[in-house]
């Protein structure tokens, strides 16, 4: 397997508390940015060392080009590469599709713990799509073709 370029942003705290580091990881359409306003710097400033990466052909990371054809069996390969660089084990902490990453994760490695955001349910998304499309199908033909979730954000669906 080729090694791609990870981008990993990293808060360290002045005094480090906790030798267990926390491991972010975001959900589709987003990066390790994602974690860095609010999170990283919380957790930071309670002693963890925090680090927020960006999933391949995400945020600063390689492999946009194929992002599209880019499974989720890569993203775990990801995390791996990542958690096998630090002392201890991480607990890794994921939102959406992170936690779904994670969880596919644990199926064959460990972590010290895992924390999991509004994850993706374990039927998948295709019922909450279908509800979508039903409500919203301009819209949701939008995102399709420009691959941007924008579309069906909050804020445009109550304009």
């Amino acid at each position: 397997m080729p090694t791609i370029k990870l981008e990993l942003i990293t808060k360290q705290p002045e005094k480090v508390k906790y030798q267990t580091p926390l491991l972010f990881i975001h959900g589709a359409w987003h990066g390790a940015w994602c974690w860095d306003e609010f999170f990283l710097p919380f957790f930071a400033d309670q002693g963890y060392v925090c680090h927020a990466l960006s999933l391949r052909g995400h945020g600063g990371s390689d492999g946009k080009k194929n992002l599209r054809w880019t499974s989720i069996a890569e993203y775990v390969d990801d995390i791996y590469e990542i958690a096998g660089k630090f002392s201890n084990p991480p607990v890794l902490i994921g939102h959406s599709v992170g936690a779904l990453v994670i969880r596919k994760y644990l199926e064959q490695y460990s972590a010290s713990g895992a924390v999991f955001l509004t994850p993706v349910p374990t039927g998948g998304m295709i019922n909450s799509v279908f509800r979508i499309f039903l409500k919203y199908p301009l819209l949701f033909i939008k995102v399709l073709l420009t691959q941007n979730l924008y579309h069906l954000t909050f804020r445009s669906l109550i304009n």
